[in-house]
């Protein structure tokens, strides 16, 4: 017997038994670390966040995570989903154990809140993921929907040896409270225009950087252009309060170039890649917004956290890319790994869409 049931805070140490037991898959297995307190990735977000489990005798066997925020879709406001935080054991695979109760609980919860559609992330190499929630099958009448929405990397800059900012168009500085407003008024213009953008013009910054444990304005960047104009802003956040991830295992090319990076982490002094049972040690690079798209202004921002980040025990930092990403050029010299993904607009099937908007979306790899 099974009993799909929403999760609560005593399952805490269930849950993060369940999360770091079963791994996400690739080239590269991690397995993402929660503790102490596996909601407190949630508490720090707006809107409304809903754990399901399925419960069986001899505990845990499967969760799944719906988030729900404000956004914008085509100009307007709009309520977005994210679907994150899938785990299910080897044992819940065999018996569809969470798999029976997926559509309807999507069909309710869209709904209920009111969402238009879901966001969520598999890795590209997650052949079982995309196998099981991707392909539709004539069996599943109720399944959702998934729409690729675009294909993108979480780009890895790590840190090899120390450079200094080049000369340049655009000065780079960390923010200060003063800067507050232009910044918010920024990152609002820029995601009323996104897919799926966030919400910066209802305090969407101030809250991050009084909830995100560890953001601070210290660490956000501003970029002026020669007339002092503010044309670019990003933030470094670690996540380690809420959100680690713990090497499981290298395979194929990884092994490679563990041991490539390795030998040249010796030679540079840096860090060298942890061992399977280790955490790597990085930040994100988040509310990040780019004026024209122009990659020599998030060059400048770039190089800034890289000189101040650097020799302080970051193994890298991660940052969004998309697939012919016009800001690519940004990173062309740094030491660079990536992991790829796909980022897809899941609906219900009672109302199933294919097409959204193109255009970068406001999704948070962050967060994900």
């Amino acid at each position: 017997m099974s009993l799909l049931r929403r999760a609560k805070r005593e399952d805490n140490p269930q849950l993060l038994e369940l999360f770091g037991a079963v791994p996400m898959q690739g080239e590269l297995v991690l397995a993402t670390q929660r503790s102490p307190d596996f909601f407190g990735l949630y508490d720090m977000q707006r809107g409304d966040a809903e754990l399901w489990v399925n419960e069986v005798e001899s505990g845990l066997d499967g969760m799944g995570a719906i988030l729900v925020r404000e956004g914008w879709l085509e100009g307007r406001p709009c309520r977005v989903g994210y679907l994150g935080d899938l785990r299910t054991r080897f044992s819940a695979r065999r018996s569809r154990g969470l798999a029976r109760f997926y559509g309807p609980v999507l069909e309710e919860t869209a709904q209920r809140l009111g969402v238009e559609a879901f966001l969520t992330s598999v890795m590209a190499s997650n052949a079982a993921a995309l196998q099981a929630l991707v392909k539709r099958k004539k069996r599943r009448e109720a399944q959702p929907h998934y729409a690729l929405l675009r294909r993108f990397s979480a780009v890895s800059v790590h840190f090899t040896r120390r450079r200094e900012p080049e000369p340049g168009r655009f000065h780079v500085r960390r923010a200060t409270p003063e800067d507050l407003p232009a910044m918010e008024a920024m990152l609002d213009a820029d995601h009323r225009t996104r897919p799926f953008g966030y919400r910066y013009d209802q305090g969407e910054l101030r809250h991050r950087l009084e909830r995100w444990p560890g953001m601070s304005v210290e660490g956000c960047y501003l970029a002026f252009d020669g007339g002092g104009k503010l044309v670019g802003c990003t933030s470094a956040w670690d996540p380690e309060a809420v959100k680690r991830y713990r090497v499981m295992a290298y395979r194929g090319s990884m092994r490679w170039v563990k041991w490539g990076y390795d030998a040249m982490a010796t030679v540079l002094r840096a860090p060298r890649l942890p061992a399977p049972g280790n955490d790597f040690r990085y930040f994100y690079l988040c509310n990040t917004s780019v004026a024209g798209e122009d990659p020599a202004i998030l060059r400048a921002l770039v190089e800034q956290v890289y000189a101040d980040h650097h020799g302080k025990g970051y193994h890298f930092f991660s940052l969004y890319q998309g697939e012919e990403d016009p800001l690519a050029p940004a990173l062309e010299g740094f030491f660079q790994r990536r992991l790829d993904f796909h980022l897809y607009a899941v609906t219900p099937a009672s109302i199933t869409r294919e097409h959204f908007p193109a255009g970068r979306t406001g999704f948070e790899m962050a967060l994900a």
